[in-house]
């Protein structure tokens, strides 16, 4: 069971690694290069899966590890957690900043293709095309 604990510490390691390196690309705002880590993270994670899954069908083996090898384990799983809520938090706000850019412009985009309303010689109201271009900075 060493072997398998040994595997998952390092798993564990790795993964806490990878999701703070997807932090700080986000960070500095460059969501672009997360796609070059997406293959490593989904093998790491289904290793990770598969070893818990291993662990959890055989618990006495685990605890067999003795406490200083479970602490370090729950140590390691702590961080672990606290770096995934730290990314999930931070992929929430992203996601919400976008969504308000988005509609920003549709609403924008929506209030220049509304007819404005004028008053001709007659008195009578009518609609003139207000339509006008506006530019999108793909840059966020």
């Amino acid at each position: 069971m060493s072997d398998r604990l040994d595997l998952i510490l390092d798993l564990t390691r790795r993964l806490s690694g990878l999701v703070e390196q997807e932090i700080a690309l986000i960070e500095a705002r460059q969501p672009q290069r997360l796609a070059a880590l997406e293959d490593e993270r989904t093998r790491l994670a289904l290793l990770y899966a598969r070893e818990m899954q291993a662990a959890k069908s055989d618990p006495a083996s685990v605890r067999k590890a003795g406490p200083e090898r479970l602490r370090q384990l729950r140590d390691e799983t702590a961080a672990f957690n606290a770096a995934l809520d730290r990314h999930q938090r931070l992929i929430a706000r992203v996601r919400r900043v976008s969504e308000g850019i988005v509609k920003a412009v549709a609403d924008e985009a929506a209030r220049q293709r509304t007819p404005k309303t004028v008053y001709g010689a007659s008195g009578t109201t009518y609609g003139r095309p207000g339509a006008a271009p506006i530019a999108i900075n793909q840059k966020i």
